[in-house]
């Protein structure tokens, strides 16, 4: 019976922790953004686009997050740096936005 328990304590531990991200935030809320790419960092920050998507309950996700989604928004021609803005609130609401910076 020890042994189940431990084994049942070890899967529920190892499922519960998921992919680790090189930027983790908190377990009750998030709100950060993080680096992605930058490709010219002298470049001009003229036009900044935003594509976000929204996952529910980590059952439901919809949106488009892409950095092809986000130039578009902006007209952006020529990408400079790309960051990641990352929200959630008790793993029942999360939001990833894609923040694309250029000419």
């Amino acid at each position: 019976m020890k042994k189940m328990i431990l084994l049942a304590s070890i899967v529920a531990a190892t499922s519960l922790t998921g992919c680790q991200a090189p930027y983790s935030g908190g377990v009750v809320y998030n709100n950060f953004r993080a680096p992605i790419d930058v490709r010219d960092n002298a470049g001009d920050c003229s036009k900044r686009g935003e594509a976000s998507m929204v996952n529910v309950l980590n059952i439901l996700s919809f949106g488009d997050a892409g950095v092809a989604a986000a130039k578009e928004q902006a007209g952006v021609t020529k990408v400079t740096n790309v960051d990641m803005n990352f929200q959630s609130l008790l793993g029942i609401f999360g939001k990833t936005t894609t923040v694309v910076c250029g000419e």
